[in-house]
Parts: structure tokens; C-alpha cells; sequence
């Protein structure tokens, strides 16, 4: 077993507290670079019985950990605040920089000190492949991949192959000769649903970027996964091929087993879609940073490569530039948690008011409450279908919309307040056109004023015990930009929204906590049930998701007016909300794409092409080449 350095912080008061003692502890360190690992196994500090209100002491260290609540009854049984604590022992742990020279994922441990630049190398999670290193476009094996187990040459360096023919090569040919950075932007939408921008980004490019202001994004996943999609592909047969597509007879058979025993196939089956406990995802969000935010310390920055039209309508062409950190979304399968543990991050100055003014602190307490959480402000209509469509039972209804209007009194109007046409620093985002057409508002930007759900005061107080285990572990007088990072919340239990039937056409079937009862994974908070980040899903259908989209908008209902449902585990089926539900409608149970395990990536398959900006215009984004489709 590998020694290491730790640093140990723990803020021991409740929840609701404001201040205590912090208690810090050290422990020699003996052993230089390793393979950033997992373990099943926890430290004492880890193992602390939590009660209602009590603080989970976080560890700086680069052990990324394999199980919540493992002493306890794992997943199911585990607090809120286990599961937040669980979540910032992943973020720490996958944030290490990596040792100089050395293979993917490997932690540069005491040498590479977290939130140091010493080594400067890139951090355990950058170096994960990113998901068309492990699902190429181009009807070959992945870049580096050798017919030898367990590896299959996962440790290549980074190379992104798309289609043949789509990219054309540096939009600038003075980058021709540029190592290839580890983080390859090419997503530029919310799951094809909106385009997200910062008002605090520069209006004018300085890279050549056609949309200076938008978010872009990045899927990856770890060496688990790689070995279980390499392990079960025939290199000689496209049709065999895992990392092309899952083959039909694997993809009927996972549906069948889910159908007759609602919960996943056992973990690592060959036979059926069930990725390896220990597989791990992670969603990023990155962008341009101004002069100011660039010279503060508060991002995170790396290199990045990022897509633009190229020489023709069907072509693209990569630029290279360095940008900041402004979302990470983590997921991974424990052996308590088959349907995957939830939990995402943000910088702390995403949600500004136009004037720049920070509406949360680092911890995620509001500071500057807003009137309202978006302009304009939008509701959910999503009534009983009447009458029903039997013809296709189990696919979402076509009856929710999203209209203008006060979700308290949702009155089916597309009257209100006009589009945010200044938005000045704030975030803001425009849905794109309907394809079919939807009722999303998009003819012009809607502005993110505050969370829909708050940070829960169990987030805030693992946020603040976080920081302050970070703050101890750096030499004095030092800092880290992780210092001004903050979890949003976690997700680690399926929770069954039960939708009454007789649900009328406004918000009543949004879910609402019982107040009587402690938080727990049987009674999530509203902010755990619809995990949700601002800069990743903050449009109206996204922001409080649960049962399916109809076809591009949340949607409770099927088509025949019984409850949609969109994960199983444990011999139910779930209408989960947020992530999970996100990733169990478009991974483990969709109906247009083979069976992902969660895993949306694993579902699609080949990435033919990166994603170029889609121009604004008053009917909503653009239509542009995307690599992700959606299922309901």
C-alpha cells in the first residue's frame, strides 16, 4: 500500500452553524509518483458515523475513493452530507496533477503537490480519454490501441480521429506543429437543447474564437470503461465492435434483462451493456476568460482545443488556446450505486448580476438574492395527456411546454417580461429551434439571475470544510484556484417521484421535499432531486428534469397518461429527476439508442464530428452538425 501525505481538515459543528474550530493532522509521506487509485478500503477519517447535521471530515489526498458509506450500508444509506464529503474526495483527488512523464491517470502524489504547478502537468482527470479517443469516428480502433490486455493501450497520448474527411487540420497553420492539449472542446450545446454564454467572457475573440462568449464542453471517461468497451470489441469486425456501436444482440439482450428484472445486468457483462464499478465520467464546461479573471487566481486554466467551421459546410478546423474551468460534473458506478454517484461543481463567479456582482460566495450561501431566477422568467406546463395516445405507450407525451410567465401562476401564455437583450456579465442562454418544433422560448437570450434550487445548507457546510482542508494542506501564504470552486450537490439514490394523476397544467407536479423529515436518499432535497448546474443544464427543461422529453422538453407523463419512468434499480422503475434521470432516459433505458448503462457516451457510440458554434438568430439557435442525439 502506497504511504502518502495527507492534510486533514474538519469544520465539527452542524450544518446550520457559522463558525467552529478547525482541527488539521498530518501524516509522513514516504512514496513519490503513483497511479492515482481507488479504494474500497476507507481511512478513519472517512469512516466517521454521520448523523443528522454532522460535518464529514475531507481529506486532501489522491486516493480517488470507490465506495459512499461502505461501513454503513453504502449508497442507500448514506447522508447527504457522506455524499457530499464523497463527492470532494473525488474533485481533490482527481484535480492532483499528474507525475512528469508518466501514464494516464497518474497521480504525481507528494512531488506534485494538489493545487501546486510545480510539476506543471496536467491534472489525474485531464488525462482520462476523452470520449472520441474511446469511440473514434472513423471506423478504426482507438488511437493507440494495441490487442493486449488489460490496457489495450490506454496510455497513448491524446489523438482525436473523427470521421474521415471532417477535420481539415489548424485553422491557423503557425499551430500545425502544436502538441495535441488534453482537453478537446467538442460540444458547444447543452445536450443540443441551448446554447450557453457568459456575459463576463470577452465580446471580442483573441484566438480567433467566432463566439467568444459561449461555453463549450468536453465528455471523458476513465481507464475502467476503456478496458470494458476494448475487452469486448473485435478490432477485426466494425459491426463487433464496441467502440463503434453496441451490437444489436447485445442491445436487445440488455433491454430484456432490464425489463424482466428492472435492475442493471451484473457489472462487466459481456454479454449485456453493465460497465465495471470503478467507471468513471466526467462532463467540463470551459471558456474564455477576460483580463481580470485571467490575473486573479480564481480559475483554473489549461489548454484547450476548440472547433470552427472549416474550409467547407462540412468540414471544421481546430484552434488551440488557454481557458478556465467553469463547470466539472463527476459521475461514477460503486458496487452499492449501480445506477451511478452524481455530483457537480462550479466556480464560484459564474452567477453574476449584469453589473458583476457575485450572488453566492465561495461556499455557495446567496449573498445577493434576486427577484426572480431567470429573465425572462419561465414555467413548466405538463398536464395529464387528454386524451391519451395508446399507440405508443411508453414514449413521454407530447403535452408539456414551456412558457413566459411566473411558475406560482403558470397561466399558458407566452406573454411577459421581454427576452434579456443586455445581459452585461451575467449568464444567459437561447434554446435552440425545436426539431420537431417545441414551445421553448427562443426567440432571444433568457438571463440566469439565481439557482432555481439553492446549495443546500449540508452542501454549504461540506463546501466550507473543503475549502478549509485545501487551505491547510498549502505551504503559508499559498493558494490554489480549487480554493474558489464549490459542489453544487450530489446525487447517490434513485427517488420515485410519484406524479398524481390528476396533476393540472401548471408546476403541481413539481417535487417538493416532506419538510417533516430530515433530508436523506429517501427524502432528497429538491436541489439533490434536480441536480443541476448553471452553466451545463440551465435551461427551463433541464433545470428541474424527471420522467422524458416530449420530444425536447421534461415531461412526467407517457403518452397513454400513466407516469413516465426512466431508471431501474433494484427491482423498480424510477422517475428520477436531474442527472440520474437524465442519464438513465438517454443511457440505460432509451428507445432510439442502444443501452448505455448511464453511460450517454457508451449509448452513442462514434463521434464523427466535433460541434462549431450555432449562430444565434430570433428563431432560436441554429441548427449546426452535431455528435449527440437525443432519446426519450
Amino acid at each position: 500500500m502506497w504511504n502518502r501525505k495527507v492534510f486533514q481538515a474538519a469544520i465539527l459543528l452542524g450544518v446550520f452553524a457559522v463558525a467552529g474550530p478547525v482541527i488539521v493532522g498530518s501524516d509522513a509521506a514516504t512514496k513519490p509518483a503513483k497511479t492515482a487509485k481507488t479504494t474500497a478500503k476507507p481511512t478513519a477519517k472517512t469512516t466517521v458515523k454521520a448523523t443528522v447535521n454532522t460535518v464529514i471530515p475531507i481529506t486532501v489526498s489522491d486516493t480517488v475513493p470507490s465506495e459512499l458509506n461502505p461501513n454503513g450500508g453504502g449508497a442507500p444509506s448514506a447522508t447527504p452530507e457522506q455524499a457530499a464529503a464523497f463527492a470532494w474526495q473525488e474533485f481533490i483527488a482527481l484535480n492532483w496533477p499528474t507525475a512528469p512523464n508518466s501514464g494516464r491517470e497518474m497521480s504525481g502524489g507528494t512531488n506534485c503537490p494538489f493545487g501546486s504547478a510545480i510539476c506543471n502537468t496536467p491534472l489525474v482527470w485531464e488525462t482520462m480519454r476523452s470520449k472520441v479517443e474511446t469511440f473514434p469516428g472513423n471506423n478504426k480502433p482507438p488511437p493507440g490501441y494495441v490487442n493486449q490486455a488489460p490496457n489495450y493501450g490506454y496510455d497513448a497520448p491524446p489523438a482525436y480521429n473523427y470521421g474521415n474527411g471532417v477535420v481539415d487540420g489548424p485553422c491557423n497553420s503557425a499551430q500545425a506543429n502544436d502538441s495535441t492539449p488534453w482537453i478537446n472542446l467538442d460540444e458547444t450545446d447543452q445536450i443540443t437543447l441551448d446554447n450557453m454564454y457568459s456575459g463576463a467572457a470577452p465580446a471580442t475573440a483573441t484566438d480567433g474564437n467566432s463566439a467568444p462568449q459561449l461555453i463549450r464542453f468536453l465528455a471523458k471517461s476513465n481507464r475502467v470503461q476503456y478496458q470494458y468497451v476494448t475487452s469486448n470489441s473485435n478490432p477485426n469486425s466494425e459491426v463487433t465492435a464496441w467502440w463503434n456501436v453496441i451490437p444489436a444482440s447485445i442491445d436487445t439482450a440488455t433491454k430484456a434483462y432490464l425489463a424482466a428484472n428492472m435492475k442493471a445486468p451484473p457489472p462487466g457483462s459481456s454479454t449485456m451493456i453493465s460497465n465495471s464499478n470503478g467507471t468513471l465520467e466526467a462532463k467540463a464546461g470551459w471558456r474564455e476568460l477576460n483580463p481580470t479573471e485571467a490575473a486573479s487566481g480564481r480559475f483554473h486554466t489549461q489548454r484547450v482545443r476548440f472547433y470552427e467551421q472549416g474550409k467547407s459546410k462540412y468540414s471544421v478546423c481546430w484552434r488551440d488556446s488557454t481557458w478556465g474551468l467553469v463547470a466539472l460534473h463527476i459521475i461514477q458506478k460503486t458496487p452499492s450505486a449501480p445506477y451511478f454517484i452524481y455530483a457537480t461543481f462550479e466556480q464560484a463567479d459564474n452567477i453574476l448580476t449584469a453589473s458583476g456582482q457575485r450572488v453566492e460566495d465561495v461556499n455557495g450561501n446567496v449573498v445577493l438574492p434576486q427577484q426572480t431566477a431567470t429573465t425572462p422568467q419561465v414555467c413548466m406546463m405538463d398536464p395529464v395527456p387528454n386524451p391519451p395516445d395508446t399507440s405508443q405507450p411508453t414514449y413521454p407525451s407530447v403535452s408539456g411546454t414551456v412558457v413566459m410567465g411566473n411558475p406560482s401562476n403558470c397561466q399558458g401564455t407566452q406573454s411577459g417580461s421581454p427576452y434579456c437583450t443586455n445581459p452585461g456579465q451575467q449568464v444567459y442562454y437561447q434554446n435552440a429551434m425545436g426539431s420537431p418544433p417545441n414551445s421553448e422560448p427562443d426567440g432571444g437570450f433568457i438571463c440566469v439571475n439565481q439557482r432555481v434550487n439553492p446549495i443546500t445548507p449540508d452542501v454549504i457546510a461540506e463546501n466550507t470544510a473543503a475549502h478549509a482542508a485545501i487551505m491547510a494542506s498549502l505551504p503559508s501564504g499559498g493558494t490554489t484556484p480549487f480554493l474558489y470552486y464549490k459542489l453544487v450537490n450530489v446525487q447517490y439514490y434513485p427517488y420515485d417521484h410519484v406524479v398524481p394523476g390528476n396533476s393540472s397544467a401548471n408546476n403541481g407536479w413539481i417535487y417538493t421535499p416532506n419538510p417533516s423529515q430530515p433530508a436523506s436518499a429517501q427524502n432528497p432535497s429538491a436541489g439533490s432531486y434536480y441536480l443541476a448546474n448553471s452553466v451545463v443544464e440551465t435551461n427551463r427543461s433541464l433545470q428541474q428534469f424527471s420522467g422524458g422529453l416530449s420530444p425536447n422538453i421534461s415531461t412526467v407523463w407517457n403518452a397513454d397518461d400513466t407516469p413516465h419512468k426512466n431508471g431501474y434499480y433494484g427491482g423498480h422503475f424510477y422517475n428520477m429527476g436531474g442527472c440520474m434521470g437524465c442519464h438513465g432516459s438517454q443511457g440505460q433505458n432509451p428507445t432510439t439508442n442502444p443501452s448505455g448503462d448511464f453511460s450517454v457516451i457508451l449509448s452513442r457510440g462514434a463521434v464523427i464530428t466535433p460541434e462549431t458554434p450555432a449562430p444565434p438568430t430570433s428563431n432560436g439557435v441554429a441548427a449546426v452538425a452535431r455528435n449527440r442525439s437525443l432519446s426519450k
